[in-house]
């Protein structure tokens, strides 16, 4: 029987001495999903094309050819919406009273002032070049 793609990547790992940490830092992909690679297990992600890109990313890390699964992967929709395990692995932060989406804003006074400033300001500078044209000096 031929050797899955999965425990091929955990034998070229296993062989670099590396742990899934440590491809995980180097890759910026996660130990969970570098372990659902290594299992087989393409339904831990969010759709076919992040599991054929991390697949891909992880091959040329360690070395291991994995074109023949991602062309088969092209076009296939292997995945459903409800096997996404992606958006349920990570945990729903709780919202609090101190938080800043909780808490109504109140509107700012700040951009009031400086549009009365500057009207202010050009009000001041219109009435002195027209004090100036009207006293003959300029």
């Amino acid at each position: 029987m031929a050797e899955s793609l999965g425990s091929r990547l955990r034998a070229a790992r296993q062989a670099k001495g590396l742990s899934l940490e440590d491809v995980a830092q180097s890759t910026c992909i996660r130990p969970d999903k570098l372990a659902a690679l290594e299992a087989d297990d393409y339904k831990r992600f969010p759709s076919i094309a992040y599991c054929r890109g991390f697949l891909t990313l992880y091959g040329k890390h360690l070395g291991v050819d994995v074109s023949s699964e991602t062309r088969s992967m092209e076009g296939h929709s292997a995945i459903h919406v409800k096997d996404y395990q992606y958006l349920k692995n990570a945990p729903v932060p709780p919202v609090s009273e101190d938080s800043v989406f909780a808490r109504e804003r109140t509107p700012s006074i700040v951009p009031l002032l400086v549009f009365l400033g500057i009207i202010l300001l050009a009000a001041a500078g219109l009435w002195l070049v027209l004090t100036v044209r009207r006293l003959g000096l300029g």
